[in-house]
């Protein structure tokens, strides 16, 4: 059976020349003697490929468009880097953090930098609509963020506002990606927005999936402890009992329960995606549903 790795290897192999040019370009903002932390370099750039299988598949990719891959990916890399410092993170994809090494002033500064960096490559293209998009998108991160700060446990115990606060801060990036695209290919921005938004919550309801325990260690409350909540209301007593934690998720159903929701919304994602894109996200579905069946499997061994 194949791992969920596999599948990404995949894209990334038929995408490699295209990555390639998009690694060579946010490596372009080292050089500009700021301090940028190493993940930057790193990562699974799912919203980045997501552009760029679109594109290809219209035959809109090149070099020039691939700035906007660019700002996806630079938009996304501050938002981790201010998330680092509001929950005071030391680690980020296994490297210190900017905020661990030289404190908070600096770190916001050059989170800053990079969200600026993030527009100029934006408007490289030369295109208003995909300004006004990357407003949107950084607004309703923003958003997100700030709900999630400001509301009480209870609150954050609500699978809506569970579902709001991710659409924002994740799922509108996802949106960037695909209502960019759109603008490019002169299709239905609205159409492909929403593609981008059943794409976006799918993803982050499997990644917090697979961060449960580590998400619980930091304080955080995501669906599977949302639906763990709603069969045991003691459960908030036990937070630090990770024995007790692993028994109740499994004998609950709350994970299989928060992947079977993450799986509708890429079921209808898949759905409804035009027939030329099919072939090509077929190994990002997959990569995605592994991702969630290797959650439940890795809770009962």
């Amino acid at each position: 059976m194949k791992k969920s790795e596999n599948f990404l290897n995949e894209i990334k192999e038929k995408y490699k020349s295209y990555l390639k040019l998009l690694e060579n370009k946010i490596k372009q903002v080292f050089e500009e003697k700021v301090l940028i932390p190493d993940f930057i370099t790193r990562g699974k750039r799912l919203r980045a490929l997501s552009f760029m299988i679109i594109l290809k598949n219209y035959n809109f990719l090149n070099e020039m468009s691939l700035n906007i891959a660019v700002s996806i990916e630079l938009l996304h890399a501050s938002s981790l880097i201010h998330d680092d410092i509001i929950d005071n993170e030391e680690f980020r994809r296994e490297y210190p953090t900017l905020n661990k090494f030289y404190g908070n002033s600096v770190a916001v500064l050059s989170g800053d930098y990079v969200f600026i960096k993030s527009l100029e490559f934006a408007n490289k293209f030369q295109n208003f609509q995909i300004i006004d998009e990357f407003i949107r998108t950084s607004k309703n991160m923003v958003k997100g963020e700030l709900k999630e700060e400001l509301i009480s446990i209870d609150e954050k115990l609500k699978e809506e506002n569970y579902i709001e606060i991710i659409s924002n801060k994740t799922a509108s990036l996802f949106e960037y990606a695909f209502s960019s695209s759109a603008i490019i290919i002169n299709e239905d921005i609205n159409y492909f927005r929403e593609l981008g938004k059943l794409l976006g919550i799918a993803y982050q309801i499997i990644d917090d999936c697979e961060d449960f325990f580590d998400d619980i260690k930091k304080g955080k409350i995501t669906l599977p402890l949302i639906y763990l909540y709603k069969f045991d209301n003691n459960v908030l007593m036990f937070l630090n009992d990770f024995n007790y934690l692993k028994e109740k998720i499994i004998t609950s159903g709350a994970m299989e329960n928060s992947v079977n929701f993450a799986l509708n919304y890429l079921n209808r994602f898949q759905e409804l995606l035009p027939k030329n894109l099919k072939d090509d996200f077929e190994n990002y579905i997959n990569y995605l549903k592994h991702r969630a069946f290797e959650n439940i499997l890795t809770l009962r061994i």
